[in-house]
């Protein structure tokens, strides 16, 4: 069974999930872990075959995502809900949920090549599952990610992403929230929309836009051609993400991604959602949060994964990156084409 530890030094939870262990590939080589030659779970699943629990599904024309139960979950719905102090440590049992979104049918076609009328729907998918998550009032926060490659975590090459709900607030959430809260009662602004405004005008940062979008290079960024991309307007919470708005998105998506399969000569990625926590959960209800529409702003972060962590990087927290964010989003604009 899984468990969430805290560790009062470094005042972050480390999530010991031993089930995970049971995968064979876990402590595989980056080389070996995504087997090309193996049958697909997926495809073994959307052909009928194998054990899985379909949680959702959204049709396209001419295709479908489909969401399914985690085999190797860190979390679990079914589990207790258990708090309590270990000595000098906190511990918190393993619920939550952990769901597979498998982003088309056809094993073949990576996510950077979904067409956008693809990439809405999964989209809208991830809106729909927050949704639903953040009704059970255990979970604090519903974290949605993609591995995209070995490099960036993926075992599996048949294009898919997760979400995972946790009953803890991501100590990088919480920064991320008390950093908004403050700028927002210092200045009475959005600190996401301060940003977007400046970058807009200085221009240099800009990858491109699309609709209500934009998509930039962040001024501190960690990573080489690391990409946010965000509403323009002011808006707090990705559940409220409409179909046109899901498209124009998904075509800006769709451009990003392939410049930068481009500029990285195809190399693994990392994406994340960055999402408000929940205002429901029973622990900590709206503690912190009374004006989360006026402070909170969305975002999608795409992460190469270019560099691994030296000691360095583990050690200080501080990450070496070797590009200016300047120079790569100049070099991503050029390959716009």
């Amino acid at each position: 069974m899984s468990e969430l530890r805290w560790d009062p030094l470094d005042r972050t939870w480390a999530l010991i999930a031993t089930e995970r262990g049971r995968r064979p590939r876990d402590f595989m080589p980056l080389e070996r872990r995504v087997k090309r030659d193996e049958p697909c779970p997926f495809c073994l699943v959307l052909q009928g075959h194998g054990p899985a629990t379909r949680i959702a599904q959204r049709k396209t024309p001419s295709d479908a995502v489909f969401v399914l139960a985690n085999r190797f979950p860190v979390l679990r719905v079914e589990a207790p809900t258990d708090r309590r102090q270990v000595g000098p440590y906190d511990f918190v049992g393993g619920v939550g949920a952990h769901e597979v979104v498998v982003e088309t049918t056809d094993h073949e076609v990576p996510f950077r090549r979904l067409p956008p009328e693809q990439l809405a729907a999964v989209l809208l998918t991830w809106r729909d599952r927050v949704v639903d998550l953040q009704r059970d009032r255990r979970f604090q926060h519903v974290e949605v990610f993609k591995n995209d490659g070995p490099a960036a975590g993926a075992t599996l090459s048949h294009s898919h992403s997760q979400i995972v709900a946790t009953p803890v607030r991501p100590p990088r959430l919480n920064n991320q929230l008390e950093a908004a809260s403050a700028h927002w009662r210092d200045k009475e602004r959005c600190l996401v929309c301060d940003i977007l405004a400046f970058e807009i005008e200085q221009k240099i940062r800009v990858v491109d836009h699309e609709g209500d979008f934009v998509a930039w290079c962040p001024y501190a960024s960690r990573n080489p051609f690391e990409v946010q991309l965000a509403p323009r307007r002011h808006s707090a919470f990705f559940t409220e993400l409409d179909e046109p708005q899901a498209r124009s998105l998904a075509e800006l998506i769709a451009r990003v991604l392939r410049v930068l399969d481009r500029a990285t000569s195809r190399g693994d990625l990392n994406v994340c959602l960055s999402l408000s926590p929940s205002t429901q959960s029973f622990t900590r209800g709206t503690q912190g949060l009374e004006h989360l529409a006026q402070f909170w702003h969305w975002r999608i972060e795409i992460v190469p994964r270019l560099l691994p962590l030296g000691g360095f990087e583990l050690g200080t927290d501080l990450v070496i990156n070797p590009t200016a964010p300047e120079d790569a989003a100049q070099h991503l604009r050029s390959l716009l084409g």
